[in-house]
């Protein structure tokens, strides 16, 4: 899975958040296709939230580029390169989070499922896994460690966020904190501003296996 996502985490259970990006998820799908998709919560997961139209909430408004997509074509190791652009705004008026993809609004997340996300605190970029306990991790991304080789590793570039003023900007490397909880089986690296075509930047994943619990 890779993605971005904003969201409000307080200490009790409502915490508030919306997800975008790309996974494979055969329990989902019946296969191991890569697709679209996109999740959401108002209260952890406890008992709000879904992945895609599996439940009511995400509002579906383009006829051709759907949640839930299959992506046809992707990256190669060494070779070229799919990117994918997802973006994740509020809208000013009516409060409703919109998501873009491929430099489209699809679909949006109405206000009113939210208690506390016009507060959101926290937006962020990266991958993860999941599998079963005691058995072997799959792996991240492309199945490789971040070397700032783009053509190897997964990435995001380009990335930025608003700030409470709406003004857009590339979070400096003193404003992001990074999160590994299994760095013998993957890997994750902020680059900070790169400049030109990669911009703010971050290279994340590795090849999973026996990585504990």
């Amino acid at each position: 899975m890779s993605h971005i996502w904003v969201q409000n985490q307080p200490t009790t259970d409502g915490g508030n958040k919306i997800s975008v990006g790309w996974h494979v998820a055969p329990e989902l799908y019946g296969d191991t296709a890569t697709y679209i998709y996109t999740s959401w919560t108002s209260d952890n997961y406890k008992k709000t939230g879904c992945y895609n139209l599996y439940c009511s909430g995400f509002v579906q408004i383009h006829p051709q580029k759907y949640i839930g997509s299959r992506v046809e074509q992707t990256s190669v190791y060494g070779g070229k390169m799919i990117e994918l652009i997802i973006s994740i705004t509020q809208d000013p008026d009516t409060k409703n989070w919109w998501i873009n993809y491929q430099g489209e609004n699809i679909g949006y997340f109405p206000s009113k499922l939210f208690s506390n996300m016009s507060s959101a605190d926290q937006v962020g970029w990266g991958g993860r896994t999941l599998t079963p306990p005691n058995t072997p991790t799959p792996p991240m991304g492309s199945g490789y460690f971040p070397d700032k080789n783009f053509v190897h590793a997964c990435y995001f570039k380009q990335i930025s966020f608003q700030n409470a003023s709406r003004l857009e900007h590339g979070p400096t490397v003193d404003e992001v904190g990074t999160f590994n909880d299994n760095p013998n089986c993957f890997g994750v690296k902020y680059y900070g501003n790169l400049g030109g075509e990669n911009g703010y930047s971050i290279q994340f994943g590795g090849p999973g296996g026996n990585c504990g619990n």
